[in-house]
């Protein structure tokens, strides 16, 4: 079974540059970091870089940090349902397709509880499909600077996209919180298993299709961010609660 993390890059030349760079702490301090504490390692992270990225060596150098096998993938189609534009990668062109495949999203400035990815794969050895199934992790937490809502969300966006043999679709194939157009929805954890960072350099379609996003979803809080938090989620959280406001 072949398992793939899909990241877009953060870099946006219609942004200034100190922005690029703070999301870029992000990525090396949050997300690479939530990968590298991963209780599992057989994982591929594919991601998305542009070659026009002024911070390209230091870009690659956090996602090296994660101390997983890397491809590396240009920018693609554009995303046509958001009003930014924003680019995706061909992810299927850079995927070495096996009997099984998975792919998770998640996104350049987020994070994953250390069990999360290996709580998903068990689920999938375990069960053995010829139809393609999405196993989710439906509870999360919201955090905006030093505060924190707990999120029960079915379709949330960390998502993975379990496809058979000769299946070739990846969870990127719709928005945030399309997953269910994708294939039936399984949930593999009921704990929170991701942390869904907002900051002020945040570059969001949250206005397209807002009724989607919020149907299903239920938030209590906020929450301070306490030390049980930072234990769940070994991650730099300074670097969180600063929020770059």
């Amino acid at each position: 079974m072949r398992h793939y993390i899909l990241t877009r890059s953060a870099y946006a030349p219609s942004v200034p540059l100190d922005v690029n760079r703070q999301r870029l702490e992000l990525l090396r301090d949050v997300t690479a970091a939530s990968l590298r504490a991963q209780t599992c390692r057989g994982m591929t992270w594919l991601v998305m870089v542009d070659a026009a990225d002024p911070l390209l060596a230091e870009r690659k150098a956090a996602i090296a940090s994660a101390g997983l096998p890397v491809v590396f993938a240009p920018p693609g189609r554009l995303e046509r349902s958001s009003p930014h534009d924003r680019p995706y990668a061909d992810w299927k062109r850079y995927i070495k397709w096996g009997d099984e495949t998975l792919t998770t999203r998640l996104d350049d400035d987020d994070a994953l509880a250390p069990w999360a990815m290996a709580r998903v794969q068990a689920a999938a050895s375990a069960e053995r499909r010829r139809q393609p199934i999405v196993w989710t992790l439906p509870v999360g937490w919201r955090t905006v600077g030093s505060e924190a809502w707990r999120i029960t969300w079915p379709w949330a966006q960390f998502g993975t996209l379990h496809m058979p043999r000769g299946r070739m679709r990846t969870i990127y194939e719709v928005n945030h919180v399309g997953v269910a157009r994708l294939a039936p929805l399984m949930p593999v954890s009921n704990s929170p298993a991701w942390l869904w960072v907002r900051h002020a350099s945040t570059r969001s379609s949250v206005n397209v299709g807002r009724q989607t996003m919020e149907e299903g979803r239920r938030e209590t809080g906020p929450y301070p961010i306490d030390s049980r938090m930072r234990r769940a989620f070994p991650v730099d959280w300074d670097v969180i609660e600063r929020g770059f406001e």
